[in-house]
């Protein structure tokens, strides 16, 4: 099994139940909180008071946990055959990330099923761990797939356009 095997480019067809992709880690940074905090208004004190935050059970700043889920989902790469988002279920926040962190993502297959002739649901079940091990999040993640390569490449085949070689004018 390869130490990172983050990316998710197959049909439905050829996903296997149990399947597990693991990816790369990556530090969340001061910067990432507060442009998190900008882009999204989540201001909450736990976040972006550095005194509020020392005086609770934590004693420093934590990441959000949004935010670490966002982080998650894009440290596992989808391509083409990933079509749209289907739902998030039994999310939990499991342990504090803290700015500093190392992030690693696993994305285990859960089941799968056809929705129609052309399209299918896969669950994952999506893990953070922190650069101890620990695993800081975890949910059941469903995304809606093109169910045949066939149809993925003619997706593919269809969105890339050809060179047309532009005439001089006199």
């Amino acid at each position: 099994m390869p130490l990172i095997d983050n990316r998710i480019d197959m049909p439905l067809d050829e996903i296997e139940i149990g399947h597990v992709f693991r990816s790369g880690g990556r530090t969340v940074t001061e910067t990432d909180v507060v442009n998190y905090c900008a882009l999204t208004g989540n201001w909450i004190e736990i976040h972006s008071n550095v005194h509020y935050a020392a005086q609770t059970r934590f004693g420093e700043r934590l990441v959000q946990g949004s935010l670490t889920y966002s982080i998650v989902t894009g440290l596992i790469s989808f391509g083409p055959p990933i079509q749209a988002n289907y739902g998030i279920d039994n999310l939990r926040y499991l342990a504090p990330v803290h700015i500093g962190d190392t992030l690693y993502a696993t994305a285990e297959v859960l089941g799968k099923r056809d929705k129609d002739d052309k399209y299918g649901v896969v669950t994952f079940l999506i893990k953070a761990l922190n650069q101890d091990g620990v695993v800081v999040q975890r949910s059941e993640w469903s995304l809606l797939m093109l169910r045949k390569r066939e149809d993925v490449e003619a997706l593919v085949a269809a969105s890339i356009p050809e060179e047309k070689v532009k005439e001089k004018s006199a």
